[in-house]
């Protein structure tokens, strides 16, 4: 049986239980994929059938072709890989790396790791605080040159959508290949009709933890630093895993759409409640993910509020939406200017109750009371 989450748990960024199916998939799998996949005997090429089988899976639901879609261990992994696969054959034309300021520490990291690379950031939009970029910064680098370009789809930390469409049609016309880091909305919102290279970690659709996705468009030139074996980039492939997150997507697929109008309700709500109480909400309060609201809080830490919500059965996130740790300050809010050094941020799972959110719309007076007293 699956394992239960807290009713009052609001942390889905962090994962959610595997479902039943999903946790059954990967139980069998871990029985029958326990050979190398590449092996020609018996055992090695039963795992790499149901490797085969979880790739072909997951490309159906995107409409693309298998051999465009890569696995990998984690979504800082399969950034890096994709990150360093394109600097290794554009590095020659230009150092130059554009990303946008309100990237995951993932992205910068991956960039500003490579040797040789000169990390650019971006601007934002300063008509409207919300941390969406700014296009005209974009078109301006993008004439100096640059190796590569990268801009997420959305903010997970705030929710904001940026203008991708509108980025993608820079980036090709300067001939500048475009990463595009999905986490946060597979099986929220719809994906780009049109892209260079997607990432994104399978818990977001309810899959394990231990499992990525890269997929690329046919035309990209990328040279990962370790060649993917049957589509699993670095290491021994996690065939189990890789099983469980087309399983979880495939369970995602009819139902994604509705879940997703009820959580955007469910934020309006709690975003107009946090507002009422003169909390402020960082983020486009429209153009945004359905599940995902940030707020400061002023007077108290971050992680002592988490603490005391915890305490009545409510599970948050504090600090950047790219580590644990509530101690480190958000770099998205700092970019955006905004205050950095104390916020609270929800991500609803995709069946979230309403009785979950009047629990944490009620205790939050209380607990608030506590941390600021």
């Amino acid at each position: 049986m699956a394992t239960e989450r807290a009713p009052g748990y609001l942390d889905a960024i962090a994962g959610v239980p595997l479902s039943p199916a999903t946790l059954s998939a990967w139980q069998s799998a871990a029985s029958k994929a326990w050979s190398d996949p590449a092996r020609m005997h018996h055992a090695g090429r039963s795992s790499g059938l149901l490797l085969d089988s979880a790739r072909a899976s997951i490309a159906n639901f995107l409409g693309v072709s298998p051999e465009n879609v890569f696995f990998a261990g984690s979504g800082p992994d399969a950034l890096r890989a994709t990150i360093g696969g394109i600097f290794a054959v554009r590095s020659g034309i230009s150092p130059r790396i554009v990303v946008s300021s309100v990237e995951s520490m993932a992205v910068l990291g991956a960039a500003g790791s490579l040797p040789g690379a000169e990390v650019v950031p971006l601007g934002l939009n300063q008509a409207e605080i919300t941390g969406a970029l700014d296009l005209a910064d974009l078109h301006s680098q993008l004439t100096l040159g640059a190796a590569m370009a990268c801009i997420q789809v959305a903010n997970a930390e705030v929710g904001t959508r940026q203008p991708f469409a509108q980025a993608l049609t820079a980036c090709r016309a300067a001939e500048v290949p475009l990463v595009a880091d999905a986490t946060a909305v597979i099986g929220r919102e719809p994906l780009p009709a049109d892209f260079d290279v997607l990432v994104a970690p399978a818990k977001d659709w309810g899959g394990p933890p231990g499992v990525a996705i890269v997929v690329t468009s046919p035309h990209l030139r990328w040279r990962p630093e370790e060649a993917p074996d049957r589509g699993w980039i670095g290491g021994f492939p996690d065939i189990p895993a890789a099983v469980a997150a087309a399983v979880a997507l495939e369970e995602t697929a009819p139902l994604w759409q509705g879940q997703a109008d009820s959580n955007r309700l469910m934020i309006d709500q709690v975003r107009s409640e946090l507002v009422s109480m003169n909390l402020s909400c960082a983020g486009d309060p429209t153009d945004r993910l359905p599940h995902i609201l940030t707020f400061s809080i002023e007077g108290a830490a971050g992680g002592a509020l988490v603490t005391e919500l915890d305490k009545r059965g409510i599970q948050v996130a504090s600090g950047s939406a790219c580590t644990a740790d509530t101690r480190m300050p958000s770099h998205v809010l700092e970019a955006m200017g905004l205050p950095n050094d104390s916020s609270i941020r929800i991500s609803l799972p995709p069946d979230c109750s309403e009785d979950t959110i009047d629990l944490f719309l009620s205790q939050l007076p209380v607990a608030l009371a506590v941390v600021t007293e």
